[in-house]
């Protein structure tokens, strides 16, 4: 029984990743994409638990903008099901404010979902690949005060 709580400690411990910085090009090749960090602009990625699936972009403006890709686990049939489900799980005290549309993410058609709650703003944007694959989401929150 000793040996075991140890190797799970183990396993634990080596599992926890450290944060590291991204700057210019960040290539995710497990998930099949590469985007870039603008210039005066730092990504934060790995502080998260399991495999590195993107990073967060902490903006002057006080807002954050996190780009990852990830297995279609839900199996959502377009992105328009996974943007009404990830806007449906936004806690909102007050008049909640939303609107979808159709967009672009680099070559890829995507669907944009916007919700407006009290002065917080989330945009969150979604692809699919074609023929399956991962899933891709961009995801800005920021306040209606610094949304320019």
């Amino acid at each position: 029984m000793r040996i075991f709580i140890i190797i799970l400690v183990i396993s634990c411990a080596s599992a926890a990743q450290t944060a590291r910085r991204i700057t210019g090009a960040y290539s995710n090749p497990a998930l099949g994409y590469e985007v870039t960090v603008p210039e005066g602009l730092v990504g934060i990625t790995g502080d998260q638990a399991g495999p590195e699936r993107g990073f967060t972009i902490s903006l002057p403006s006080g807002g954050s903008l996190t780009i990852f890709g990830e297995p279609n686990s839900l199996e959502w049939k377009t992105p328009m099901d996974g943007i009404r489900r990830a806007l449906a799980l936004e806690k909102c005290n007050s008049d909640r404010r939303q609107a979808t549309a159709f967009g672009r993410m680099g070559r890829l058609t995507a669907t944009k979902g916007t919700l407006a709650c009290d002065d917080r703003i989330l945009e969150m944007l979604l692809a699919f690949r074609p023929g399956g694959g991962p899933i891709y989401w961009i995801t800005l929150r920021t306040t209606a005060s610094k949304e320019s």
